[in-house]
């Protein structure tokens, strides 16, 4: 099975999460299906990657310090260049219902823990157009 677009485009998702286990598990799950991976532990470090590299989705965590990764969805969404890419908040807790309104607002899907990367990585092949992924 192809891991890229039909144009033959190798994916790039940005992991926004400061917990290194987390990072490493899907950096390899994602990988093994084909996407390329940019990582950064904190907002400050993810809008850099989004100007200056393609990216083509956004997974981010929402408890972070000393920003939640919700922080990034209207940075993401108001900048012309950037606000058509894939947002996945990825969280192991209930969002608030302010939360909630955000995620709602900016257009992202949730994907709580620990649910299987499988259904993670169907539905990013969805939102980038990419052909099923292998493994």
């Amino acid at each position: 099975m192809s891991n890229a677009t039909t144009t033959g485009e190798t994916l790039t998702v940005l992991l926004v999460d400061d917990q290194p286990h987390i990072l490493t598990t899907l950096t390899r799950f994602l990988t093994v299906k084909g996407y390329a991976v940019e990582i950064a532990t904190t907002v400050a470090e993810a809008i850099p990657l989004l100007q200056q590299r393609r990216i083509n989705a956004v997974i981010l965590d929402v408890r972070m310090a000393p920003q939640s990764g919700l922080d990034l969805l209207p940075i993401i969404r108001e900048d012309e260049k950037l606000r058509e890419i894939p947002a996945v908040v990825l969280t192991g807790s209930v969002l608030t219902k302010e939360e909630q309104t955000i995620v709602a607002r900016h257009k992202a899907f949730v994907f709580y823990k620990p649910k299987s990367y499988q259904a993670l990585t169907e539905y990013l092949d969805r939102v980038t157009r990419r052909t099923p992924s292998g493994g």
